[in-house]
């Protein structure tokens, strides 16, 4: 039996880049149906015209996405889009002591073994000898400490693209979906990952408001102080 070549994680970002930029657009909020343009150094995101989706078809792995190209919404051309930041962290309130005395051996050994590299500057001696003191602590008297595990002071920011989108061939039925985008990574030896984002845009309704859209119709009954149900059809009304 003749073996498969095995498939690959990693999409060929210059090739791509190539490609992408003979057909990419420029999008404008004022312009165009989208919110402010995300500006961040570490997102890589390019905007594409439905016309040239077929060109990225090779690269649409559902299930199977590669890890440093995101195609946001194949098959779903954007008609709107909106960017904004979560920002991501995970927090661990049941920690053990051995787990907490692990850590903190392991941050101990980590600023010991840098001053064999390098002598230690003096707020890193000092940082050295209180965490070697508060192990030390920890060791003889656990139970008179509390520990939590979190990424919280990281601020990893987290981005995120909404679109809506046209359901139906006819254009009557829009939904919306998000999906978070990838963001270059930077390793431990100074080398960059990096990552790609493609949006593709219906290029004719992205420049006008498009109908049908119910947030409007949230925010127009909101305003409405009373609600009467009358069957399926409910009165609103509201003091002029």
């Amino acid at each position: 039996m003749a073996r498969t070549a095995k498939r690959t994680d990693q999409a060929p970002l210059p090739a791509l880049r190539q490609v992408v930029l003979s057909c990419q657009i420029k999008l404008e909020p004022f312009t165009h149906q989208v919110s402010a343009l995300p500006t961040d150094p570490e997102l890589e995101i390019y905007f594409v015209p439905v016309q040239h989706m077929d060109l990225f078809k090779p690269y649409h792995r559902p299930g199977q996405p590669y890890k440093n190209l995101k195609l946001v919404n194949y098959d779903r051309p954007a008609i709107s889009l909106t960017f904004f930041v979560k920002h991501k962290y995970s927090i661990d309130r049941q920690v053990s002591q051995e787990n907490a005395l692990q850590y903190l051996k392991e941050y101990r050994e980590e600023l010991f073994n840098r001053s064999f590299l390098q002598p230690l500057s003096r707020s890193q001696q000092q940082e050295l000898q209180q965490i070697d003191e508060l192990f030390r602590a920890v060791l003889r008297k656990p139970d008179q400490y509390q520990f939590c595990l979190s990424n919280y002071h990281h601020y990893y920011r987290y981005w995120y693209c909404s679109y809506r989108y046209f359901e139906d061939d006819e254009q009557t039925k829009t939904a919306t979906a998000n999906e978070h985008l990838l963001k270059h990574t930077q390793r431990v030896d100074d080398r960059v990952n990096e990552r790609m984002n493609i949006v593709f845009v219906d290029t004719k309704l992205i420049s006008r408001p498009v109908p049908y859209d119910n947030k409007l119709i949230d925010r127009e009954l909101e305003t409405y102080s009373q609600r009467i149900e009358i069957g399926k059809t409910a009165l609103y009304i509201k003091k002029q």
